[in-house]
């Protein structure tokens, strides 16, 4: 354990479900009443409740690209975070603009991940701006972590050999700024996630009367995705409730009796707050590996894999799940 007063930047520059992979590791440095501060995507800034963390920093550059230009608002927005006179920086991303920005904070101490001989060139990259560097796997790690407990070996030079937290009751306070009155209805998400899982449309409508059918219902979907969510309401001849703001959508989640949806950031939000889900996982080699990295932390919970006949299974879950 650090003998001085440490203060931490966490830089995590992708979705939703990623940003909250943090959660475990977040609780545990507020345990220790540690500061921190985390560098998000504008898309997921609001992910965390605004008591979670001391400040939530919003990336104003492009991820995945190397131009003069971009390099440049990295190294501006470094020099800038600098002033806060960071013991530790955290490379929870695998983009190289963390790593880059990781460098331009120097911190004393800068911990991020590496690939090894997974990704020689890359690793060698990444290390030069680190001090120290934590091993992961390029592809999905056969020995199966899941990504909340990869993403806590982060904190190690701060939080010794502490487990990851897995109580709802403790995660929850840091995605919810006020508790929600509890909704007896089940929520389904409808998310364009679907398609890019290789779910057809008609299968989702499916699930949704199926659930209707057996439950109270509401239906949630981003207002972005409104096209794709109307074409599902058609089909299942259901409304749609449409969200424009993270906090109102975490909400809905956090109050709904239990959550029906794929893996997707709506799956992780009810496996950080507690909500019961029932998660939609796509089918393949790799799928017992991807659900033991990404299933529901910290709720009850049930796997659906999206063969054939899945929509009935999922509904025979959720009413497995309604009945413990």
């Amino acid at each position: 354990m650090p003998e001085v007063s440490p203060s931490v930047l966490i830089i995590r520059l992708d979705g939703i479900g990623d940003a909250l992979a943090l959660t475990p590791l977040l609780a545990a440095l507020r345990r220790h009443m540690i500061p921190v501060d985390v560098v998000l995507r504008r898309s997921n800034a609001g992910v965390f409740a605004r008591e979670a963390l001391h400040r939530v920093i919003t990336a104003d550059f492009e991820l995945r690209t190397s131009s003069s230009a971009n390099v440049a608002r990295i190294e501006e927005l470094g020099r800038r975070l600098r002033a806060n006179d960071y013991s530790h920086v955290l490379v929870a991303t695998e983009d190289p603009s963390g790593y880059r920005l990781a460098g331009a904070v120097a911190a004393p101490a800068r911990i991020g991940f590496i690939n090894g001989w997974g990704k020689p060139f890359k690793s060698l990259w990444a290390r030069s701006f680190l001090t120290a560097a934590i091993y992961r796997t390029a592809g999905l790690d056969p020995r199966a972590p899941h990504e909340c407990a990869v993403l806590f070996k982060l904190g190690a030079p701060l939080l010794g050999d502490e487990r990851p937290p897995k109580d709802a009751s403790e995660l929850r306070s840091l995605v919810l700024d006020t508790e929600p009155l509890p909704d007896e209805r089940v929520a389904i998400q409808v998310t364009q996630k679907w398609e890019r899982l290789g779910v057809p449309l008609q299968q989702v409508a499916e699930l949704v009367r199926r659930v209707a059918a057996c439950a109270p219902l509401r239906v949630l979907s981003a207002r972005s995705e409104a096209p794709y969510a109307e074409r599902v309401a058609a089909a299942a001849e259901t409304p749609i409730d449409y969200f424009d703001g993270i906090a109102e959508w975490k909400a809905a989640i956090a109050a709904a009796t239990a959550l029906v949806a794929p893996d997707s950031g709506a799956m992780h939000v009810a496996g950080t707050v507690g909500t019961p889900v029932v998660a939609i996982f796509p089918p393949g080699p790799a799928f017992e590996l991807q659900v033991a990295r990404w299933a529901p932390w910290a709720a009850r919970h049930r796997i659906v894999r999206a063969g054939e006949g899945w929509p009935m299974r999922a509904a025979d879950a959720l009413a497995s799940l309604l009945s413990v």
